[in-house]
Parts: C-alpha cells; sequence; structure tokens
C-alpha cells in the first residue's frame, strides 16, 4: 500500500490582480471600520465639489451685486457657510485618519499572522527548500510594503473615483462644451499613465527579488558568523553584501527613475486641459453665455482634477509595487501542505512501530520561485533534481515491539536519520508504510501523533527564554518540580542548579551560552517531559562525555519502560545493551538483530564495531557484505 506524496516545488506565480484581490480580501474582516472609512471620506469629497459651488456662486454674487441696480449679496452669511464647511472637513479629517489608520493596521496583522501560520503548517520537506532569508523577506519586508496599499483601498480609490467621477459631471452640468474639453485633456493622461504602469509591474518584481537575495546574505551571515571569522572570510562575505547591495539600489534607481521620467510627460497632457478652457470658457463669458463664476467653478474642478490626477500616478506606482509584494506573500499563503492531516484520535499508544518496504526520497526543488536566479542558472526541476539523487531510504521494512529499545547504526548518510523522521510524520514515505500500533500513520491525528512522540534532534535548538520554559515547551503548564525532575534524568539539574539564576537563566540565541553537551541534557529533558511513548534519540549524546552518556542511559533505563526507544547513535557502547539493532547501508537495512546475534554473524555490525573498538571511529559498511535479517 502506498499514497503519493505531495510535490514541494512552487506553482505557477499567481496573476497581480488575483494575488492584490487576496490581500483586499482581509479587508473583510473588519467592515464596520472600513465602512466608516469610506463614509467619512465621502463626506469630505462632498465637501470638497460643494466649496467651488459656493465660491462660483460668491463671485457671480459679487458681480451682480457691483453692477448698476444689482441686488444685494449676503457675503456673510456665505463666508460662515464656507467657513463651517472647512471646519467639518478638518473634525471628519481628525476622525477619518486615525479610523483608517486602525483599519490599516489591524488588516497588516492579520496578513502578518496568515504567513506565519502558513509557515508553521508548511512541511519539513518544503522548509529544507526555502532559504531562510526569502522566507523572513517576505514575511515581514513584502508585508510592510502592502500598508500604502491598504491606504489606497481605503482611502485613494475611493476618492479618486469619487472625485473625478462627481467633478466631471458637475463640469458637464455647468457647461457640457468644457466637460468636453476636460476629457480630451483626461483621457490621454490616464491611458499614458496606466500604459507606463504595465511596463513598471516587473521591474518592481525584479526590485524585491534583489531585496530578498540582500536580506538572504545578511541572514545567513548572522547566523553563520562564527564560521565566517573561524574562516577569517569577513572581507569576502562584505564584497558578497556589497555586490547584492549594489544590484538591488541599481534595479532600484533604474525603476523609479524610469517612472519618475514619464510622470511629468502625462501632467503635462493633462495641463494642456486648463488653458483649453480658459480659453472656451473665457471666451463664453464675454459673449455672455456663461457666468464668470462658473467658470471658476471649472477651473476649480480642473485644479482638483490635475491633483487626484497625481494621485493616480501615486496609486498606480503603489499598486504595481504592491503586486509584486502580493505575488509573493500569494506564493506563500497558497502553497500546498503536503502533509494533509488525518482524522483518527490518537488515545492510548502502545509504541509498535512497523514500517513496510518504505522508500523516500528527497524533494530537491525549491518551494519558492526566485526569479533573479533564474537570471544566472536555471532552476532544477523536481524530475531533473531527483534523477541526480536517489532515494535515501529504499525499500526499508522491519517490526519495533512495543516497549523495545532499539538502534539504528550506519555510517553517515546511510538513512538512519531519515527513519527516525518518518515516524513522528516529519516526513512521508514516498512509497510504503509507517505504521503506529497497526494503524499508518498518515490516518492518525497530526497533533495527537507528535504528542506521543518525543524527539531530541541531532543539532539542539534551544530559545531565548530561560532554561525552565526550554524544558517545559511542549508542556507550558508544566510544574517546577516536573520540571527539575526530568532534568536530574538528564543530568542536567546540577549544571542548572549552578548558574546564576537557576532554573530562572535566560540563555542566549539558539542556547549559545551552553556547551553542545549542556544543550542536548535540556533538549532530552524536554522531550522526556512530555511523557511519550515513543522516543526518538537522535544521536542525542554526540556532544556528551562517555561519563555523562552512561549517567544519563542509566537514568533512562528506569523511565523508558513500558516505552519505545529508537535511537541512532554512532557510539557502539550505547547501542550493544539494544534489543534490536538495525544496520543501515546506502538507505537499505543490511542487518537487523541483537549485539551477540551480529557479532557472532560476523557481517556488518562486526566490521563497524569491531573497528570502531579498535580506531574509535565509524567507517563506511564495506560494499557488497551480505545482510543477516
Amino acid at each position: 500500500m502506498s499514497r503519493p506524496t505531495a510535490s514541494t516545488s512552487p506553482q505557477a506565480a499567481p496573476g497581480a490582480l488575483r494575488a492584490l484581490w487576496g490581500i483586499v480580501r482581509f479587508l473583510r474582516h473588519d467592515p464596520w471600520r472600513v465602512a466608516g472609512s469610506i463614509g467619512f471620506l465621502l463626506v469630505n469629497i462632498g465637501i470638497e465639489l460643494t466649496l467651488p459651488q459656493l465660491l462660483g456662486r460668491s463671485i457671480t454674487g459679487l458681480e451682480r451685486a457691483t453692477a448698476p441696480g444689482g441686488e444685494p449679496f449676503p457675503l456673510m452669511r456665505m463666508v460662515l457657510l464656507f467657513l463651517g464647511l472647512v471646519v467639518l472637513r478638518t473634525v471628519v479629517g481628525m476622525v477619518l485618519g486615525p479610523l483608517r489608520n486602525i483599519t490599516a493596521q489591524r488588516t497588516l496583522g492579520r496578513i502578518r499572522g496568515a504567513v506565519y501560520d502558513a509557515l508553521q503548517r508548511q512541511t519539513f520537506a518544503w522548509h529544507d527548500n526555502a532559504r531562510t532569508g526569502e522566507l523572513i523577506s517576505r514575511a515581514s519586508t513584502d508585508v510592510g510594503r502592502l500598508q500604502e496599499f491598504i491606504f489606497v483601498c481605503l482611502l485613494f480609490s475611493v476618492d479618486v473615483a469619487a472625485g473625478l467621477l462627481g467633478a466631471l459631471v458637475l463640469i458637464f452640468w455647468l457647461s457640457p462644451m468644457l466637460g468636453l474639453m476636460t476629457l480630451v485633456a483626461m483621457v490621454p493622461t490616464v491611458v499614458a499613465m496606466g500604459w507606463f504602469a504595465s511596463k513598471l509591474q516587473p521591474r518592481w518584481k525584479r526590485v524585491h527579488e534583489r531585496h530578498s537575495a540582500m536580506s538572504t546574505v545578511i541572514q545567513e551571515n548572522i547566523a553563520g558568523v562564527r564560521v565566517v571569522r573561524a574562516f577569517a572570510r569577513e572581507s569576502a562575505e562584505i564584497a558578497k553584501f556589497r555586490e547584492r547591495r549594489d544590484a538591488f539600489l541599481k534595479e532600484m534607481f533604474a525603476t523609479v527613475n524610469e517612472w519618475a521620467a514619464r510622470i511629468p510627460f502625462a501632467q503635462f497632457l493633462f495641463g494642456l486641459g486648463v488653458p483649453l478652457v480658459l480659453a472656451v470658457g473665457g471666451r463664453a463669458v464675454i459673449h455672455g453665455q456663461l457666468a464668470l463664476g462658473d467658470l471658476v467653478k471649472v477651473v476649480f474642478y480642473l485644479l482638483g482634477l490635475g491633483g487626484r490626477i497625481g494621485v493616480i500616478g501615486q496609486v498606480t506606482n503603489i499598486v504595481q509595487n504592491a503586486s509584486s509584494s502580493a505575488q509573493r506573500i500569494h506564493e506563500i499563503l497558497q502553497a500546498p501542505i503536503a502533509l494533509p492531516n488525518g482524522s483518527r484520535r490518537v488515545e492510548s499508544v502502545r509504541g509498535e512501530i512497523q514500517f513496510e518496504a518504505v522508500t523516500f526520497q528527497h524533494e530537491r526543488a525549491p518551494s519558492l520561485r526566485v526569479e533573479i536566479e533564474a537570471d544566472a542558472k536555471p532552476a532544477a526541476t523536481p524530475a531533473d533534481s531527483n534523477a541526480q539523487h536517489g532515494p535515501a531510504v529504499r525499500e526499508v521494512s522491519f517490526h519495533i515491539p512495543a516497549g523495545s529499545r532499539v538502534a539504528l547504526v550506519g555510517s553517515t548518510g546511510a538513512g538512519k536519520s531519515t527513519c527516525l523522521s518518518m515516524i513522528p510524520r516529519f516526513y512521508d514515505p514516498t512509497s510504503g508504510v509507517v505504521r503506529l500500533d497497526g494503524v499508518d500513520l498518515r490516518d492518525l491525528d497530526l497533533a495527537g501523533l507528535r504528542a506521543a512522540v518525543g524527539v531530541v534532534f541531532q543539532e539542539t535548538f534551544l530559545f531565548s527564554t530561560s532554561l525552565a520554559e526550554n524544558i517545559a515547551f511542549g508542556r507550558p503548564d508544566a510544574s517546577r518540580e516536573e520540571i527539575v525532575r526530568v532534568a536530574t534524568a538528564a543530568q542536567a539539574h546540577e549544571f542548572i542548579s549552578a548558574l546564576p539564576q537557576g532554573y530562572d537563566t535566560v540563555v542566549g540565541e539558539r542556547g549559545i551560552s551552553l556547551s553542545g553537551g549542556q544543550r542536548q541534557r535540556i533538549a532530552i529533558a524536554r522531550a522526556l517531559l512530555m511523557d511519550p511513548a515513543v522516543l526518538l534519540l537522535d544521536d542525542a549524546t554526540s556532544a556528551i562525555d562517555p561519563g555523562t552518556e552512561r549517567k544519563i542511559r542509566d537514568a533512562l533505563a528506569s523511565i523508558r519502560r513500558g516505552r519505545t526507544t529508537v535511537m541512532v547513535s554512532q557510539r557502539m557502547s550505547a547501542v550493544r545493551d539494544a534489543d534490536l539493532i538495525l544496520v543501515m547501508k546506502e538507505g537499505r537495512l543490511v542487518e537487523q538483530g541483537t549485539h551477540d546475534q551480529l557479532i557472532a554473524a560476523q557481517g556488518a555490525y562486526a566490521t563497524l564495531f569491531q573497528s570502531q573498538s579498535t580506531h574509535e571511529s565509524v567507517p563506511e559498511i564495506p560494499a557488497g557484505m551480505p545482510a543477516n535479517a
């Protein structure tokens, strides 16, 4: 029985409109704030369209009042009305600004949360093929770039649409001829801006890719600063960063300058509208076909339209910039989850494990599209990549009885850790089945499965919190007594107690303030606190001296009663007492049995054991060694 696994390779990049619409949809979570922002904005637009009407009417009224026999004009009433509208616009703006900002920031917070959630739900295989710097760039910088786009959705788009439409309607109402003149100037301007913008979007995407490449260099250098300094590569790393930085700045300057050089041309096209309207409208005023105040109204509306045409340029640039970021974020949000959750609840776990003809091959294709790398080197397709790397595990079958202690041994790259990682479903087999208590792991609830399986990784990761919090990471509600108990079992209590703050001591990032052996003991305590039915130790004592390792083994001997323990170890002293030893070679299971049985068989394990006893190292298992099942 086998099931195909989902590929981690990136899907086709989403279209700009689809990606932007995915961002706009986040606004639906704040309908009342969005409606309030748009409502207040429409009030402001209404005031702006009314003010030219008052000015024009005042000019016409004053002109008639000064004529012989003219009627008196209520100037002060018009001034007070104008002043009242200005004050109202100010008050509305004072409410609109904070409301719009709160809505935008809450929306950005939801987008960040969705990106973080998507990253948490992704599989080990997906993260294996994604660069950390690229993920950080998309989750932080690209999300930040969407802030202006959210403002566009809440403010500029409504302002431009309602303002343009309202002004055009009023101009046509005042003078159809002047309305046509306005359209003659506006339509070519908008078309030119749209055409310029269509050429700009690919440029912005390259800018963002260059920025991600620069961020990746920074992230990798910070994470690997000790390696860089140990090999005296500071100058080379600085040169690499400067190269990525210069490429980013060059692309950025070219994109910004291209847009900046074209906007004046579009503004020039619309600027022709004012003298055109003055010429046509002025002639109509002279011939008595149009009131002077109405011409003033049209001129004010034209000036307002000019401002909004300028906003169209800004909005277009913002949208094109945001569309590239939206596409990069959309790729994370829509990335397929390759490990579907099972529906069967995990209740009482005995710990019986069975591998049935299990084969596993790592997916080598990149999880995310990075186009600038394709400029220099075409990305390998999944088929090409997998052709270059064979399966990590090939047709492996074995049975581990519940409560037994099992060891996986073999040379580096033999597939030991890969087998271990399929038990908690960090990876699914490419073919074959892994069972827990007779049930296919893919049918089990993933959270329940991982709660029943404790893991101590070969590379220990500690968080920048207290030692107590690190130990209680899987069980935050654990009491201090429980934390001390498992720390004692892991031989960590003594060195923790010697620290100035004891269990409340805050370790540095990745636990760098502790030695390798101390970090591993903390990791063992963290796994033990979960009280798992199955305990997996991936070379967990590699950084611990033999004396401490013996103490940990003795402590684990009592703790592991009734618990299945599977360990990967390079030390024969750690595996010789195992109930079952599985010997791996190039992804295949070549031997299995107890220490005495395998020594008596004089096969691969015996060679491995004797070589390590003599040279204190683990050599390759000789090719062609007969397998004893």
